[in-house]
């Protein structure tokens, strides 16, 4: 089991690698190279998922991947790209976390 949570970690990653080169390889500086390294990272990405929903439930698995991917994203672009970062994004992120937390804690005791 442990291996399909790695597929879905992984998956993470590159879904915020590919979202994160969106703007890092803009189409003034880049062109085409942004463009094969936004849609190498996001189709590995769906790869990945695909091969995590196999163990995961994909309830479970879509919730972690969008909600961890948008708290990685914001970060990397407060780190990078020196984005605002004020109080209410960071109470929504840690909702959206809360909220991944709560659900897969609910869905894992459904299973009971």
């Amino acid at each position: 089991m442990l291996r399909y949570w790695l597929f879905l970690l992984a998956a993470i990653l590159s879904e915020t690698a590919g979202t994160t080169s969106l703007k890092a390889f803009d189409d003034v500086h880049y062109g085409q190279a942004g463009l094969l390294a936004t849609s190498t990272f996001i189709a590995l990405s769906y790869f990945l998922l695909s091969k995590a929903v196999l163990r995961i439930p994909l309830g479970i698995a879509y919730t972690c991947w969008e909600g961890v991917g948008l708290a990685l994203v914001a970060m990397t672009s407060f780190l990078l790209f020196n984005e605002p970062m004020p109080p209410l994004k960071l109470i929504g992120i840690g909702c959206v976390l809360t909220g991944l937390i709560w659900l897969h804690q609910v869905m894992r005791h459904s299973n009971d």
